[in-house]
């Protein structure tokens, strides 16, 4: 019912609160959901819808949601925040807001909340997340084209302040077809004792 509830509100404020936007529909099948490091499918396959309604030159305010499902249950998760550059007709982009983590079983997970603050340049990023009990969570990404149609993803985050201090990383290859794209991604993670490591397939499709 919760997540009903924050599902409803979103897309109503959508609608009152983003004007002259762009509505985005992305549909993704990959083999493993693979969450800051962590398997969130027990290394199974998952099906996911990512919805966002952005500003057209890409700042402003903004709304999404994320939909997969998990080891027991769904994730479903809400976000939104507001996008403006650094210096007047500057490529350096704050990006400040917040996400609401809901889940269908809480013997899976509690339904929490990060916010954050990050700055963006054309194809790279830094972002903090703040989330409960003093949580922090460091996230540098990356995209390099490698050709017209293939680039590689670069992602490191870092945990502060929890009981899993620690480190991920990933590396992906993505190539672009018509009306899709399909990607590789291997990824590491020391925060855990079995030090995780992971490589899956994705296929993303977008309207």
């Amino acid at each position: 019912m919760r997540i009903f509830i924050y599902t409803f509100v979103l897309f109503n404020l959508s609608t009152a609160a983003v004007i002259a936007a762009e509505q985005t529909l992305d549909f993704t099948l990959t083999s493993n959901y693979v969450f800051r490091g962590l398997t969130q499918t027990s290394d199974k396959a998952a099906v996911q819808v990512d919805y966002q309604l952005v500003q057209k030159e890409n700042t402003g305010f903004y709304l999404g949601a994320f939909a997969s499902n998990v080891a027991k249950g769904a994730e479903v998760d809400v976000f939104g925040g507001y996008k403006f550059p650094l210096f007047k007709q500057s490529d350096f982009i704050v990006d400040i807001g917040g996400i609401e983590y809901l889940y269908t079983d809480n013997d899976f997970a509690p339904i929490s909340h990060d916010i954050y603050a990050g700055l963006e340049y054309k194809s790279t990023y830094v972002k903090y997340y703040f989330g409960e009990e003093e949580a922090v969570y460091l996230d540098i990404g990356a995209k390099f084209k490698l050709f017209s149609d293939t680039a590689l993803l670069l992602h490191f985050g870092e945990v502060f302040n929890t009981a899993q201090n620690g480190n991920d990383f990933s590396l992906s290859l993505e190539k672009e077809f018509d009306r899709f794209s399909a990607g590789l991604t291997t990824t590491y993670e020391d925060k855990t004792a079995n030090k995780e490591s992971e490589l899956f397939l994705y296929l993303s499709s977008g309207f």
